[in-house]
């Protein structure tokens, strides 16, 4: 589990790292669009993992996985589920 809880953390490094950018203007996209970007990064993936450029691959799996959280956390405070 541990393995797990080092993603975990980068991934949540890298969201606050570009909230201080971005100033989380992801609460202001379309759920929708926050899926579809999530997607995009996710076929850019498949394309870094083709031609073995695995520190863009990495970077492009944590930009996804960012953005479902996004879209995960909208989804809660919007529809309560």
């Amino acid at each position: 589990m541990s393995d797990f809880n080092d993603v975990f953390r980068e991934i949540i490094e890298k969201i606050n790292q570009r909230d201080t950018l971005y100033e989380q203007t992801w609460r202001q996209i379309p759920i929708a669009d926050l899926i579809a970007i999530a997607r995009v990064k996710t076929y850019r993936a498949t394309t870094m993992l083709n031609k073995n450029q695995n520190e863009k691959l990495l970077d492009d799996l944590i930009d996804a996985a960012a953005y479902i959280i996004f879209a995960i956390e909208r989804i809660k405070r919007e529809v309560r589920i």
